[in-house]
């Protein structure tokens, strides 16, 4: 049992949330503001805190909607019910974070960055040192970069890790020292379902390997896509959730497979088939979702069919 008058302290972004703010509010400033894309290298150039606090004046971020990882709050809420103080340090713009604690209603203090100084790894151990002092607190995080913190911590709290940041941690800290709260589902499992293999036998008439393999990575770049673009209606229950709505794989990876799985598939077809194919797909991804889930495959399913079958009929 840990000792409630220890403080315990919550990274954010991976740990109290399954998602990361930032990547999020990179998803609402693409629906929302799509031109102010072009401006998101300039802020990188002024840092990462820069960023944050510019994205938080472009975007709007609902703490209601976010995928809250269920196991540790309701171990955060059991421990604030015993009178132990909880504290939220991340590396989120404060305003966001604050936010968050606002909704959650157990922290109390908030510490994030402020556009100046992004709140991670050593600014944040040091933030913590000056306000707990060394071995003052307890601290639940998920990444590499926690180890800054875990290292001046009573214990660390290691959730959803990878394998080599849950290595390096009881490394650290030593097994008496960690605790873990393990992933619900597996990163791997979340993959194969964003990918949505079982599509792919749509395509097995088609007339070649080289089409085959394209309308494979194709629709699983399309699709894919397609949840990021819908994140925030299948959070309100507009849609069924996807593994990125649930925050079961990072809204970064989907960030990049989209645009790779695409770009790869046209390497093997030619240009003016997936220049048909992708808004018609587009197009019925988006009118479907809203659908009972069966209704949607077949839909779906059917307009892969006749566009395979079209291939077949006209030889290509």
């Amino acid at each position: 049992m840990l000792n409630k008058q220890i403080p315990l302290v919550l990274d954010l972004d991976g740990t109290l949330i399954r998602t990361d703010t930032f990547h999020e509010m990179m998803v609402g400033l693409l629906i929302q503001k799509p031109w102010r894309l072009l401006a998101l290298p300039f802020w990188f150039l002024k840092g990462r805190a820069y960023t944050k606090a510019r994205l938080v004046k472009e975007t709007t971020l609902s703490p209601y909607q976010l995928p809250y990882n269920p196991d540790l709050l309701t171990f955060a809420k059991k421990e604030a019910s015993k009178g132990r103080p909880i504290y939220l340090a991340t590396g989120s713009d404060q305003r966001v974070a604050q936010d968050i604690a606002d909704h959650v209603g157990f922290f109390q203090d908030v510490m994030g960055s402020n556009g100046h100084i992004n709140l991670t790894g050593p600014h944040k151990k040091q933030a913590l040192l000056e306000k707990f002092g060394v071995k003052g607190f307890d601290y639940a995080g998920d990444s590499l970069i926690d180890l800054h913190v875990w290292g001046v911590a009573r214990k660390a709290i290691v959730v959803h890790p990878k394998k080599d940041v849950l290595n390096k941690a009881l490394k650290l800290m030593g097994q008496e020292n960690t605790e873990v709260f393990p992933r619900e589902k597996s990163r791997g499992i979340a993959l194969v379902l964003a990918f949505r293999p079982l599509f792919w036998a749509c395509n097995l008439l088609a007339p070649s390997w080289s089409l085959f393999l394209g309308f494979c990575l194709l629709s699983s770049g399309l699709f894919i896509g397609g949840d990021i673009i819908s994140l925030y209606k299948e959070r309100a229950g507009s849609y069924q959730k996807s593994v990125f709505a649930e925050g079961h794989l990072h809204l970064i990876t989907g960030f990049l497979l989209a645009p790779l799985l695409i770009l790869s598939s046209l390497f093997l077809m030619p240009l003016s088939l997936g220049l048909y194919y992708i808004p018609l797909f587009i197009v019925l991804d988006h009118l479907t979702r809203p659908f009972p889930q069966a209704l949607r495959w077949i839909i779906l399913s059917a307009f892969q069919l006749c566009t395979v079958l079209f291939l077949q009929e006209y030889g290509f």
